[in-house]
């Protein structure tokens, strides 16, 4: 049986390099909070006008549907960069069941790899769309399509620090002797 002292007691304080860097991650990952809370507010703000207009005078706005398609992909790629900051876009449950922590560290490591490279697949095609986007315009938009264009690879940008953030902080804690603390799962 357990000790109840040993329960009680406090985890070792993360290996100074891991602890700034999950200062980093931490206050990036609250910026995004706020920029999703933000767009989300604004879609909900024109969804609410748009309605109450099409409802009061049987108007539909064109910059309405074009405002609330642009804040969805905002909120799409902004939620993308959070989940990885919350390390919830991969999990490997079927494989890490079978593995100690040490190797459960490593398999983070490896996924932490994979989604980086992932970012840079994402920074590159998001590049082709923004240079194909800048090429079209048309005289009712609101938002011009190429500003649209940078949500994607500032997306990815923000995943591949994410990435390199988590990649660094499990090496930290390995290279200390130790292995970081399981990241929380979600519930569901």
């Amino acid at each position: 049986m357990a000790d109840p002292a040993e329960s009680n007691r406090e985890p070792d304080p993360p290996p100074r390099l891991a602890r700034r860097v999950y200062q980093l991650d931490d206050a990036l990952g609250q910026g995004e909070r706020v920029l999703i809370a933000i767009v989300f507010l604004g879609l909900v703000g024109v969804g609410f006008y748009r309605t109450m207009v099409d409802i009061l005078y049987q108007e539909r706005p064109l910059w309405s549907i074009e405002l609330i398609k642009v804040c969805v992909f905002a909120i799409a790629m902004l939620g993308t960069a959070f989940a990885t900051h919350l390390n919830r876009n991969f999990a490997l449950d079927l494989v890490s069941r079978y593995l100690g922590a040490r190797g459960r560290a490593y398999l983070r490591v490896f996924v932490n790899l994979t989604t980086t490279f992932a970012a840079l697949l994402l920074y590159h095609g998001g590049e082709l769309v923004r240079e194909s986007l800048k090429k079209t315009h048309e005289s009712h938009e609101l938002v011009p399509m190429w500003v649209v264009g940078w949500f994607m690879p500032l997306a990815a940008v923000l995943v591949l620090i994410h990435s390199i953030n988590h990649t660094i902080i499990e090496i930290a804690y390995l290279a200390d002797g130790r292995v970081a603390p399981e990241p929380d799962q979600a519930v569901g």
